[in-house]
């Protein structure tokens, strides 16, 4: 069986929701192109629906690449000012509030992060024992 990798690099994904998805999506994609063009970045994102509806409301994701959060982190100094521990969830809680600003609601919650994953302890090999180190003990 032939496997097919990604050829995007890994990418924080932010789910929504509001009540019809087809008429917010333009507003989303100007208030996130806005966000492009300030970072000088292109096609760092992705908005896209579920294609699930519940009780009224639609259900979208908003993919970010983690070199664009980066570069909007040196641009808004504010996003770590956010109450949060990690920057991923600091960087929602800024857009939940750049959307507000704009008059938009959505409910915005962090969905997938991409890990890197690893087993046991992670070692420098370059910095792991050094020959005075080992004469030390001797």
């Amino acid at each position: 069986m032939k496997r097919k990798y990604a050829e995007k690099p890994p990418m924080i994904v932010v789910t929504g929701s509001c009540v019809n998805f087809e008429e917010e999506r333009p507003k989303i994609v100007e208030l996130l192109d806005t966000l492009e063009m300030g970072a000088r970045t292109k096609d760092n994102i992705e908005c896209s629906s579920v294609g699930k509806k519940y009780l009224g409301w639609d259900f979208f994701y908003i993919y970010f690449s983690q070199e664009f959060v980066g570069a909007l982190l040196d641009l808004y100094p504010d996003i770590d000012k956010q109450e949060a521990n990690a920057i991923e969830d600091r960087f929602v809680i800024w857009l939940d509030k750049q959307f507000r600003k704009k008059k938009l609601k959505y409910n915005l919650k962090l969905s997938d992060v991409p890990r890197e994953q690893v087993r046991g302890f992670r070692l420098d090999p370059e910095n792991y024992r050094s020959d005075d180190w080992m004469e030390k003990f001797r």
